[in-house]
């Protein structure tokens, strides 16, 4: 038995494919920046402890990572919509950081342009307590 189909099923259909295949490409791109920027940061962090012989804690660390994180994400929304100015790339910037954004905070219809919107910042460990011994 065969059932009609909508006339756009097909259209929608394609859509959704296309979609799909934007936030995989979305997710590898995202990966290749997160890979990219923390080996970069090991590089750094290396550097400055064998040659100046500088000790970095934890929180120190992270802190800096989500740093290199945010100045990237931020130059990437002032390329999309200052410089730039290509759907194209303003769509790859978006398949790139929105599901990431999406996921740890409510995101304004307007990210991309708004200022203050930066990766979440969750501690790995929480502080140890004062006074306390450890």
């Amino acid at each position: 038995m065969h059932l009609p189909q909508p006339a756009n099923q097909g259209q929608r259909q394609e859509e959704l494919r296309t979609q799909g295949h934007s936030n995989h490409r979305g997710a590898s791109r995202l990966l290749q920046i997160l890979i990219a920027k923390s080996m970069h940061l090991i590089w750094v962090l290396r550097c400055e402890r064998v040659i100046q012989e500088k000790t970095h804690n934890e929180n120190e660390i992270q802190a800096r990572w989500f740093q290199a994180i945010n100045t990237r994400l931020t130059e990437e929304k002032i390329m999309a919509t200052r410089i730039k100015r290509e759907q194209t790339f303003t769509k790859r910037v978006t398949f790139t950081w929105e599901p990431i954004l999406s996921s740890n905070a409510d995101l304004p219809n307007n990210w991309l342009s708004n200022r203050e919107v930066l990766v979440g910042r969750r501690m790995l460990r929480p502080p140890p307590e004062e006074g306390r011994d450890s």
